[in-house]
């Protein structure tokens, strides 16, 4: 049976220093609490040694999000767990902090993604680096009838996890992949990436050259931002937006016409 680590901190307490543990699997919010998830290993448990470690069985997980889970209203969309499908347009089934609607930075990826299929009805298709729950893609095939998706990832759970996810919405055109971003080639008219800005840095060629138009990052402290443009190297790229919620920031850029 699969076990992992899960730890509780007030709401208003920072988390960014547990993001560079080798093991975080992700954090979801509970009215006043942050839960944060790990790898179960020896050398994450000695990083959380001063905290009050759970252990947690995949026999418990929906029983525990059941007590937390609650629908989630993003711009016109509401995201919801199975149990409450019927109260939503989004259904994600909770695994392992693969991305609910819940924490900031997918709230503000999203928030980008719909203004952006409301606006430019040229989009038609999209790629999504770091799919997790898949929600995003998903989010964009709701939007836009027609809309062709590719979602990556590099965790097999997380792939199994999109996929399930993606037929409990009913949702067509969304390819999922674990190959890694370097191999893929062409375009697409919008790329998003939510994920942490050291993967963002690591994979910027990558995401730029396959920019065509539209670029979301999420992931990104606060704390970064006077420096993370340059650090990106997104001088082709316009800065149209940059959204803040907490201590997380999220940028929509266009790349410049030549």
């Amino acid at each position: 049976m699969n076990q992992w680590y899960q730890i509780a901190l007030p709401k208003d307490c920072p988390t960014d220093k547990f993001l560079g543990i080798d093991g975080f699997l992700g954090s979801e919010e509970k009215e006043n609490a942050v839960i944060l998830y790990f790898e179960k290993t020896e050398s994450v448990k000695n990083q959380l040694q001063e905290y009050n470690v759970s252990v947690i069985s995949d026999g418990d997980w929906k029983e525990l999000w059941r007590e937390y889970f609650v629908p989630v209203k993003i711009g016109s969309l509401t995201v919801v767990p199975p149990w409450k499908k019927e109260e939503g347009d989004i259904i994600i089934n909770p695994a392992r902090g693969f991305g609910t609607g819940h924490h900031e930075t997918t709230k503000l990826a999203l928030g980008f993604v719909e203004e952006l299929l409301k606006k430019d009805n040229g989009i038609g298709t999209l790629l999504d680096v770091g799919t997790g729950s898949g929600i995003l893609a998903i989010a964009a095939g709701k939007l836009k009838n027609g809309i062709r998706a590719t979602a990556i990832d590099n965790d097999p759970d997380a792939l199994e996890n999109a996929a399930e996810n993606i037929g409990l919405n009913n949702v067509s055109g969304i390819e999922l992949s674990g190959e890694p971003l370097y191999k893929f080639t062409g375009k697409y008219d919008l790329v998003i990436a939510n994920i942490i800005s050291s993967v963002l840095y690591f994979l910027s060629d990558d995401l730029k050259r396959l920019t065509s138009k539209w670029l979301i990052l999420s992931g990104v402290l606060t704390s970064e931002s006077p420096v993370f443009m340059e650090r990106m190297g997104l001088g082709d790229f316009e800065l149209v937006a940059k959204t803040d919620e907490n201590e997380w920031s999220a940028y929509l850029l266009k790349r410049r016409d030549k």
